[in-house]
C-alpha cells in the first residue's frame, strides 16, 4: 500500500513538474466573472512595459513584445495561470488537436519561464487567422459583451483588440496592439471609441466571418462548429452597417454622453492615433537607413501603415461626423468655445462636403486652438489640423519605401525608391462619404 501510495506521488510530482502550470481549478460562470472583473482592473496599457508591480515585486512579464492577435492570447493565458485554471485552445497546425497548458516542452524550468515561454510559443503560433477558433460572436448584451471578451476584424484587414470594459455610455474600452516593429516598446494601446465598422467586417459580413465581438469557447466547444458554442449568436450580424455602431452603443449603453463628452473622446481617440503614428514611422525609416534593398512581403507588412492610416481617417471621419450632427441638432450651443475653436481649425469648412473642404483648407500652423501639436519628425511638429489637411489630400504615405518626408507629406509621393520597388496594400482616403 505504501508503494502505491509512493507511486501516486511520483506520480503527481512528475505531471506537475511536465505541465506549464497544474490547474486545480476548472472554469465556471464565477471564474468568468472574476476574469472579467480582473481584465477592467489590471489589464492595462503598461501590462507588459512596467518593471514593477504595485506589491513593489518585479513584473514576470515585463519585456514581452505583443502584436494585436498575441495581446488577445495573452489577457487569458495570464488569468488562467494566476488562479490556476486551464488554457486550452485549438492546435492551427494540426486538425482535431488542441495546445493547453499541459504542455511539457519545457521541463527542468522555474514555472514563471514556463509560462513565458508558453506565451511566446502562443504568440508563434497563433495569429488573427487562430481566434475565430477559440472564440465565438455574442449576443449584444452587457451581459456578453464585457470586460475579457474581444473585437476582431476579417481576413481581410487581420485586426482584433481585447475589450477592458464596455463604458456606461455603451462604447468599448479597448486595449490593443498593432504589428510589432524591430524597435517598438514593450507597451499596448487603447481607444475609447468605435472602430468603423466597415472596416471590421470588411469583405465578409457574416457570422462566419470571424469578426465583431467575440468571446471564449468553452475546451468542449473547441474543434467543432462555431455554432454549436453555448451562448452562440448571429444577432450583431443582422444590423445594416450604416446603423450598426448607434445601435449596438444604445443597446450597451446606461446614460448619455454630453455633446463635450463626446467630442473630446473622439478627439482623444484621434489624437492617439496621430501620436501613434510617429512611433510606426521612426522605425520604418530607421529600417531605410539600415537596409538599401527592396523589402519583401513580410518587412513591408511590418512597416507599411495603410490600415493604420485608414483606422486614423475613420476616426477623423467620426469626429466630422459628430460635429455635423451637434451643429445640426443645436448649433453647437452646448459646445465650450474653446472646444468649437478647436473644431472649426480642424474642420474649416463644416458644411461643405468632405472633398470640398480637403480642396479648400489652407495649410495650418500650430496655434493656440491647435490639438495635439506633436513633433513628429526632428524639428517638425504639427497640429491635429495639419496633419488632417496632408492626410485627405493624399499626401501622407503608407509605403514604407518612403522616407520621413514623405510619409508625413511635406512632399507627395512616391519617392524614387518606392516607385522601384514592389509595394502592397496601398490605401488612400475615400473623400466620397459623409
Amino acid at each position: 500500500m505504501r508503494n502505491f501510495a509512493f507511486a501516486v506521488m511520483m506520480l503527481f510530482a512528475m505531471s506537475a513538474q511536465a505541465a506549464v502550470w497544474t490547474e486545480v481549478n476548472e472554469w465556471s460562470p464565477a471564474y468568468e466573472d472574476r476574469f472579467a472583473e480582473w481584465v477592467r482592473a489590471e489589464w492595462r496599457t503598461d501590462f507588459f512595459s512596467r518593471k514593477s508591480l504595485k506589491n513593489g515585486q518585479s513584473n514576470p512579464y515585463y519585456g514581452l513584445r505583443v502584436d494585436c492577435a498575441d495581446t488577445v492570447y495573452s489577457m487569458r493565458i495570464v488569468f488562467a495561470y494566476e488562479n490556476r485554471l486551464p488554457f486550452v485552445a485549438q492546435d492551427p497546425t494540426a486538425s482535431g488537436k488542441t495546445i493547453s497548458n499541459k504542455m511539457s516542452r519545457w521541463d527542468g524550468q522555474s514555472e514563471i519561464n514556463r509560462v513565458r515561454n508558453f506565451l511566446l510559443f502562443i504568440y508563434n503560433t497563433m495569429s488573427t487567422r487562430s481566434l475565430p477558433n477559440d472564440t465565438y460572436p455574442v449576443a449584444i448584451s452587457r451581459d456578453t459583451i464585457r470586460s475579457g471578451g474581444l473585437m476582431a476584424t476579417t481576413k481581410k484587414n487581420h485586426h482584433s483588440w481585447t475589450i477592458k470594459e464596455i463604458l456606461p455610455i455603451g462604447v468599448p474600452y479597448l486595449v490593443y496592439n498593432s504589428v510589432v516593429g524591430a524597435n517598438s516598446g514593450f507597451g499596448l494601446q487603447e481607444r475609447q471609441s468605435w472602430p468603423n465598422p466597415e472596416w471590421v467586417f470588411e469583405g465578409d459580413y457574416s457570422a462566419s466571418s470571424g469578426a465583431g465581438f467575440r468571446y471564449w469557447r468553452p475546451a468542449s466547444a473547441l474543434n467543432k462548429p462555431v455554432w454549436q458554442t453555448p451562448g452562440y449568436s448571429d444577432e450583431q450580424f443582422k444590423i445594416p452597417l450604416n446603423k450598426w455602431v448607434r445601435y449596438v452603443q444604445n443597446r450597451l449603453a446606461l446614460r448619455q454622453e454630453t455633446d463635450d463628452q463626446l467630442i473630446a473622446r473622439l478627439m482623444k481617440t484621434t489624437c492617439e492615433g496621430f501620436t501613434g503614428r510617429v512611433t510606426s514611422i521612426n522605425e520604418g525609416i530607421d529600417y531605410l537607413k539600415r537596409n538599401s534593398k527592396c523589402m519583401d512581403y513580410a518587412t513591408y507588412d511590418t512597416y507599411s501603415t495603410p490600415n493604420r492610416d485608414r483606422r486614423i481617417f475613420d476616426d477623423f471621419m467620426s469626429l466630422r461626423r459628430a460635429y455635423r450632427e451637434i451643429l445640426q441638432i443645436n448649433g453647437g450651443n452646448q459646445l465650450s468655445a474653446g472646444t468649437k475653436a478647436q473644431l472649426d481649425k480642424i474642420f474649416p469648412a463644416i458644411n461643405l462636403s468632405v472633398a470640398q473642404e480637403a480642396a479648400k483648407m489652407a495649410a495650418q500652423t500650430v496655434t493656440a486652438s491647435s490639438v495635439c501639436a506633436t513633433a513628429y519628425l526632428p524639428g517638425r511638429t504639427m497640429d491635429l489640423a495639419e496633419f488632417k489637411r496632408r492626410l485627405f489630400l493624399g499626401l501622407i504615405s503608407n509605403n514604407p519605401h518612403d522616407g520621413g518626408e514623405y510619409r508625413w507629406g511635406e512632399v507627395r509621393g512616391p519617392s524614387q525608391r518606392a516607385r522601384t520597388c514592389q509595394s502592397w496594400d496601398h490605401w488612400a482616403p475615400d473623400l466620397n462619404q459623409e
